[in-house]
């Protein structure tokens, strides 16, 4: 376990730390009410609305996060044309997110997930409003070429994959061979069945069901042995297999370790994955490459992601006084 005062010291400086941030955006929509009766034209609550309110979520949740902990962070991905994207559009400026990477396109709505919730918790339903299909050609070449033109200015990029299209096979190879020309660290959260798409990045961080998928393996293998397999077949110098309740194993050429899990009051799991990813690439960034300590601070933002409602971000305040609170 790292000095207290290490971890503390790497999160001060986090405001030093310049993250590319490229995926799949969304926007959480989230109706709040009461819901004291059925309706009389089907057994189903009727919610009384009293709020809404707009939310960040997808990759633009991730460059959220790596803003409230004090990083710099640029988002790059695909909007629509419509009222859903200025809704997020201003948030994210408002946020202090630099949004001059992101295209807006006609072939496809902006990503919205919306949900209804009723006494301030209880979830009673959530609708999607998506098209999953591939982004075209044009528009991934002009979304790249973006990214290209400022590539540079970044410390690191993460690849934010929720399978919404915009992270195609033939753009993630741009995407890593640019990082690779510029010795740039390419973290990435990953999705789907097929893994070899992400063939070279720095870091893969699964959890332990995707692993078993990406791997074909049967469940029950030890997350050790789906986590070397992720390395060998994708060249990868880090996996990181999230295992739940039995915390984060740390696999690479010549480390293999758990880190336990925060222990926590959990109240939602929505986002706690972009806590985690968001933690440890400033990390990563600001103890020049202390892979240990990169994921214990990841490690306690996911912790203090879980005890709130919703998709949620993490301050420097919150991530120091769980710790505290645990007693680092």
């Amino acid at each position: 376990m790292t000095d207290k005062n290490n971890l503390f010291k790497i999160i001060d400086d986090f405001h030093k730390c310049s993250v590319l941030v490229v995926g799949d955006i969304i926007l959480d929509e989230y109706i709040w009410g009461k819901a004291n009766r059925l309706s009389p034209e089907a057994p189903v609550p009727v919610l009384e609305v009293e709020k809404y309110n707009y939310i960040p979520g997808g990759a633009a949740n991730v460059a959220n996060n790596i803003r409230t902990l004090g990083g710099n962070v640029t988002l790059a991905g695909v909007v629509g044309v419509d009222s859903q994207a200025e809704t997020l559009n201003s948030i994210l400026i408002k946020n202090n997110i630099d949004t001059s990477c992101l295209i807006n396109t006609q072939e496809r709505p902006t990503t919205v997930k919306t949900r209804l919730l009723a006494h301030n918790r209880q979830q009673l339903v959530r609708f999607d409003r998506e098209v999953k299909t591939p982004v075209t050609s044009q528009t991934e070449q002009t979304l790249f070429e973006k990214i290209q033109n400022s590539a540079e200015n970044f410390d690191l990029i993460l690849l934010s994959d929720y399978a919404k299209g915009v992270l195609t096979e033939s753009f993630l190879k741009k995407i890593i061979d640019l990082g690779k020309s510029l010795n740039k660290p390419l973290l990435v959260d990953p999705k789907g069945l097929d893994f070899t798409k992400y063939t070279g990045v720095t870091m893969i961080t699964p959890n332990r069901l995707e692993a078993e998928t990406a791997t074909k393996s049967p469940s029950g293998t030890k997350p050790e042995v789906l986590a070397e397999k992720i390395r060998e077949q994708l060249d990868v110098q880090y996996v990181l297999v999230t295992l739940g309740e039995d915390g984060i194993l740390i696999c690479s050429k010549d480390k293999l370790k758990t880190i336990p899990a925060v222990t926590s009051e959990v109240y939602d799991v929505t986002g706690a994955g972009d806590s985690l990813i968001s933690g440890i690439s400033l990390a990563m960034i600001a103890s020049g490459g202390d892979l240990e300590a990169s994921v214990e601070i990841g490690n306690y933002a996911a912790g203090v992601a879980v005890r709130k409602i919703g998709t949620t971000a993490v301050t420097p305040k919150e991530l120091k006084g769980i710790m505290e609170w645990a007693k680092v």
